[in-house]
């Protein structure tokens, strides 16, 4: 009995340790009970729709900017980049000034020639149908043309339209009004008078014609020269019949001097505090006077190389090419048509080509079309133009 009463205390302890266990085992599952979380659904990322970019709004009118009048023109110079007026003095400045793009005076459109600005162009010829198989101009063209009709061609000029051949853009050139009326001989170092190439200057109210018949060197300068002059005044309606005017460049410049002067007016040699037409630099040596014949400050000229001009009509002259003594060769001049055409039907009125240029800077390539000449009181040289950067997309009217 005692073995038995041993064994079931002892059962009982094991049993009561087992319990406490399994009580200590249980309670610490209980509180650290694992929870399981709902599986998420990853974030598939959204593309934005694409986007049509917007076509840049193009073909607003510049103008009208005077550029004076034919007796007293001025030059409009214009920033492309801040489509704004550059306001200079003088030439000098603006030779110097890299900020301005394209400059006008009266019918001439001039380029900068700055070379940290160096501009250049390209006409692109869209209305190449309003000249005739002959190059001559079709007047109903012209006349039906103006700027509503002539925007569509504008905005539809962009990027891809630009030429990739830089060489077809051309830039301005300095030149001299007053060159070729001599010959030079490379092989046999003879220079002789042009005769055949006549210059037309317009001076103190009047017209003269001359051409270069007779030279004679004098060390490495001209110590004669013969011209050949005939004369317009104010009042007459043609030029007169040449006379000879015998120029001692030799004589002349031994002097005290530095040029030799003429006066057309009075057809003689004159000093340089009188009224004077053309001079003759005196070379440095002072054997005589060298290869060059310049105009006076407030004298113009046009070169007649094919004797065309028997007279010039005062208020045609404006239109016929008339340049300063240093002027610059426009690149505007020599495009295969002119930006404009005159009196096509009578009159003196100027009608634009509308032709589209694409003018390049060193940072951009623009897109210039010329709208008009006149202000509202129709008054000449008041320039109205569209000008804009050239982009990949067409352009659109700002009233569109």
């Amino acid at each position: 009995m005692r073995l038995n009463k041993d064994l079931n205390q002892k059962f009982k302890l094991t049993s009561l340790a087992l319990c406490v266990l399994l009580t200590a085992c249980g309670g610490g599952g209980s509180s650290s009970e694992e929870t399981t979380s709902e599986p998420t659904t990853p974030t598939t990322p959204t593309t934005p729709e694409p986007t049509t970019p917007t076509a840049p709004t193009q073909g607003d009118i510049i103008g009208p900017h005077s550029t004076g009048s034919t007796s007293e023109s001025v030059f409009v110079y214009y920033d492309l980049d801040a489509k704004a007026v550059v306001e200079l003095a003088t030439e000098e400045e603006a030779a110097a000034n890299t900020v301005w793009d394209i400059a006008f005076k009266r019918t001439n459109i001039y380029l900068n020639q700055n070379s940290d600005n160096a501009i250049t162009a390209y006409a692109m010829g869209n209305n190449s149908d309003f000249f005739d198989a002959n190059g001559d101009p079709i007047a109903a063209s012209f006349i039906a043309a103006n700027a509503d009709t002539e925007l569509d061609d504008y905005l539809a000029v962009k990027t891809s339209d630009i030429p990739t051949d830089d060489t077809l853009f051309i830039a301005d050139v300095t030149a001299n009004i007053i060159e070729g009326f001599y010959d030079y001989n490379s092989t046999t170092h003879v220079v002789s008078a042009a005769d055949t190439k006549y210059f037309i200057t317009d001076s103190d109210g009047a017209f003269t014609k001359f051409r270069a018949t007779s030279i004679t060197t004098a060390g490495r300068g001209i110590g004669q020269i013969t011209l050949q002059t005939a004369y317009q005044g104010s009042s007459d309606v043609a030029f007169a019949p040449e006379q000879a005017l015998v120029i001692d460049a030799a004589l002349t410049c031994s002097g005290d001097v530095t040029a030799v002067y003429v006066d057309f007016d009075s057809n003689q040699e004159v000093t340089e505090a009188d009224a004077w037409d053309i001079s003759l630099p005196c070379a440095e040596d002072k054997t005589g006077a060298s290869f060059e014949i310049k105009l006076a400050d407030d004298a113009t000229a046009l070169q007649d190389f094919e004797n065309s001009y028997d007279a010039i009509d005062p208020a045609s002259a404006e239109f016929l090419g008339f340049k300063s003594s240093s002027y610059s060769e426009n690149a505007f001049k020599s495009f295969t048509h002119n930006w404009y055409q005159y009196a096509l039907n009578g009159g003196h009125l100027l009608w634009s080509q509308f032709d589209i240029y694409l003018i390049k800077t060193p940072t951009a390539t623009y897109k210039l079309q010329i709208t008009s000449y006149y202000d509202e009181s129709v008054t000449s040289g008041n320039y109205s133009f569209r000008a804009d950067e050239v982009t990949e997309l067409v352009g659109e009217a700002a009233n569109e």
